[in-house]
């Protein structure tokens, strides 16, 4: 049994350092949630290219046909960060293409207010 102890040490510290499928860099899976909280460091580091790469990665996730419940939980928060990100550069068609499945999503699909007051959907 002694023989079997440093092995799994060895397998564990592995398996801690390396990354794992799915992950990005082996921080972790690739979900929704996990990809706009990265995207929320990025912004608070003043990193709007990486932001806006990782809202990307996470509608990615969404759009998946096995994405879960979980990451499809996060569509209305990714795509209203995204569009309105994209809006402040100025490019407001790409905005209202990346917002458009969002603004049937607020209560009684009525559009949210953020995304109205943004000028991204029509009430």
């Amino acid at each position: 049994m002694l023989g079997a102890a440093p092995m799994m040490a060895l397998a564990i510290f592995w398996m801690n350092r390396s990354p794992w499928p799915g992950s990005e860099g082996g921080r972790g899976p690739m979900t929704a949630q996990g990809l706009y909280q990265q995207a929320a460091r990025e912004s608070q580091d003043g990193n709007r290219a990486g932001t806006e790469r990782h809202l990307r990665m996470a509608l990615a996730v969404i759009a998946r046909p096995d994405a879960s419940a979980n990451d499809r939980r996060w569509e209305l928060r990714v795509r209203s960060s995204l569009a309105t990100m994209v809006s402040a550069r100025g490019e407001l068609r790409e905005a209202r293409e990346i917002a458009a499945p969002a603004c049937s999503m607020g209560p009684d699909n009525a559009p949210p207010e953020s995304l109205v007051s943004a000028g991204l959907c029509d009430r």
